[in-house]
């Protein structure tokens, strides 16, 4: 649900940049205008894309998005196919079937209910994939490529790291294939305790440590020395609000005590590169940037982004084995408002020895 969250948003984005930056022609004939969106994960067992078209209203134009007749295809106007190429040779194509079961969060779109088309494809970091859309109508196709972005680890850290540490610390993931970019990631997870009726809800808190996005490198492990571990408790600070009548304890990542945090890296290809660098605001004072997509079409009528990801992550503790982590974030000035307190109090906390 988050990776189609994520699309809509990029979506609702370059809506906006295509009408800012192009000159609209208020007296000219209906276009048919394809707009679509989706990621290739070789880690997911399905892949989801949307496929938007573009509308003409009298009135507001996102009253008008609101409505699904205006911002979907009917189902049996376009035919959506994802094929499979190796060295030029066709492996395997096949029509996109849809489904509605997935919904969409509250925004400008129409929501709950969404269309959205997919594939259970296993892909190969080997092969070339093309989306291709037939508008059934005209006969007209429009398409786009991507490779796909291979599986990678993060060998740096492993389990733990001294958060009380300010001195940079080298983070260290194997590149991945068909990367071209990385971004980093960090969430700590907790829950609160509601000191009158013990109950207990999940929260968490995530900050992306890079300010750039770092770029692919020729060798076979990619650093990044850019975060300073100590800078997190801030951040905690800054991100949990101080809430009287609850008690907060760390939380247990896929059931694993003290693993309450997650670092994770996101590789992406050179598609999602070149739309980043085009979508980003500049520097300059002048803001003109040229409209980016990797779709293809005989007369302009498509724009979005096909794109490939992939991510590897660890698990790590925040007990007292290194640099006394948990009694910062329990004593510390800083934090001790947030009323945390050991995991070993918890009610979470596993009663039986862990091996």
């Amino acid at each position: 649900m988050k990776r189609i969250s994520t699309i809509c948003i990029a979506l609702l984005a370059a809506v906006v940049l295509f009408t800012q930056c192009k000159p609209i022609d208020l007296t000219a004939d209906y276009k048919d205008i394809t707009i679509s969106y989706g990621f290739l994960n070789a880690k997911e067992n399905v892949h989801y894309f949307k496929i938007y078209r573009g509308y003409i209203t009298d009135g507001n134009a996102y009253d008008a998005a609101a409505e699904w007749d205006n911002i979907y295809y009917p189902v049996d106007s376009i035919e959506v196919r994802l094929v499979e190429y190796r060295n030029g040779q066709v492996l395997r194509s096949a029509v996109l079937d849809t489904t509605t079961a997935i919904p969409k969060e509250e925004g400008y779109f129409h929501n709950p209910k969404q269309l959205l088309y997919y594939s259970d494809w296993q892909l190969d970091t080997e092969n070339t994939y093309r989306l291709v859309i037939n508008r059934k109508s005209t006969g007209d196709e429009v398409y786009a490529e991507t490779v796909v972005v291979g599986g990678f680890s993060i060998r740096r850290p492993m389990v733990s790291w001294n958060m009380n540490s300010n001195n940079p610390y080298k983070i260290l993931f194997s590149s991945a294939e068909n990367a071209a970019m990385y971004d980093i990631y960090l969430t700590f997870y907790y829950i609160e305790v509601d000191n009158a009726t013990k109950a207990i809800t999940h929260h968490q808190v995530t900050r992306r440590l890079n300010g750039d996005y770092i770029r692919a490198t020729t060798g076979t492990e990619v650093a990044y020395t850019g975060f300073t571990p100590e800078t997190f408790f801030t951040t905690i600070v800054q991100a949990i609000e101080t809430k009287p009548g609850v008690t907060r304890y760390i939380d247990s990542v896929a059931g694993q005590p003290y693993r309450c945090m997650r670092l994770t890296a996101w590789a992406a290809d050179q598609n999602y590169l070149n739309y980043r660098e085009v979508s980003t605001p500049g520097t300059s004072i002048v803001q003109n940037r040229p409209e980016y997509t990797n779709f293809i079409s005989a007369d302009e009528s498509a724009y979005g982004l096909f794109a490939s990801r992939n991510y590897g992550y660890a698990d790590l503790s925040m007990d007292n084995t290194t640099g006394h982590n948990e009694d910062t974030l329990v004593k510390s000035p800083r934090t001790r408002r947030l009323n945390f307190d050991y995991y070993r109090n918890s009610p979470e906390f596993p009663n039986d020895p862990v091996e």
